[in-house]
């Protein structure tokens, strides 16, 4: 086992052990004690995708898709939560694996903001894009050439939009509202529907316009290259 390994475990431990020795800081504070933890959260990704990477080939696909992803997010800013990101990166994990997935997703949030603005929501969106990879590759596990695979991949594309909306309401909750209850936070969760709703759509449009093409062209890749072959199910 690599020391890298422990990185996220030993700081879920401290973070456990803080909330239980200083329960109020922890309040007061969560905002930016939660932000740590998900800059934590994503160095572990960091370091699995860095151990798992199989060469050069593979660190190409996964920079150009995240390019393509951000670029893709920006014509798009113009409209609420419609963009064609969280597509992009669930047809990558399903095509590439959970790993590769993941890494896209977080390039996709980094490498837009540069354009569209940086700020604390960016570790958030980095993780709420990033977990679009694994929740493909899942689906691939699941419904891979089962009848309706397309039914269901466009209904796994609307969960995931408000799934991601969930995330990022978790960091407005906790930086922006007070006292922190389950009703304040339902009280968001129901400000936002409206723009979760827009992005479950606009996932639903893009992988019935475009999924089957997507796929398979990703997939010619995949196998012309021999990209990521531990990080796929075996058939």
């Amino acid at each position: 086992m690599r020391a890298t390994d422990l990185f996220l475990p030993v700081s879920l431990l401290l973070f456990i052990i803080f909330s239980i020795l200083y329960p109020q800081e922890m309040i007061e504070y969560s905002s930016l004690i939660t932000l740590i933890l998900v800059v934590v959260i994503l160095l572990q990704f960091f370091f699995m995708y860095e151990r798992r990477i199989g060469g050069p080939k593979e660190v190409a696909i996964t920079s150009i898709l995240g390019a393509f992803s951000a670029a893709a997010r920006i014509p798009f800013a113009g409209i609420p939560s419609v963009q064609p990101c969280t597509f992009i990166v669930l047809v990558s994990g399903y095509v590439f694996g959970p790993t590769a997935g993941f890494m896209i997703g977080a390039e996709t949030a980094l490498l837009s903001n540069f354009f569209l603005g940086q700020g604390p929501w960016t570790p958030w969106q980095m993780l709420a894009w990033g977990i679009m990879g694994p929740i493909g590759y899942l689906f691939r596990i699941f419904f891979e050439g089962k009848k309706h695979e397309l039914l269901a991949f466009m209904v796994t594309g609307a969960m995931a939009g408000y799934a991601f909306g969930v995330i990022m309401n978790i960091w407005h909750w906790l930086t922006f509202v007070y006292p922190h209850t389950w009703e304040s936070f339902l009280l968001v969760e129901l400000s936002s529907v409206w723009f979760d709703t827009l992005h479950a759509a606009g996932n639903v449009i893009f992988i019935d316009l475009f999924a089957i093409r997507f796929i398979g062209i990703l997939e010619r890749y995949q196998k012309r290259f021999a990209l990521f072959i531990n990080h796929l199910p075996s058939k």
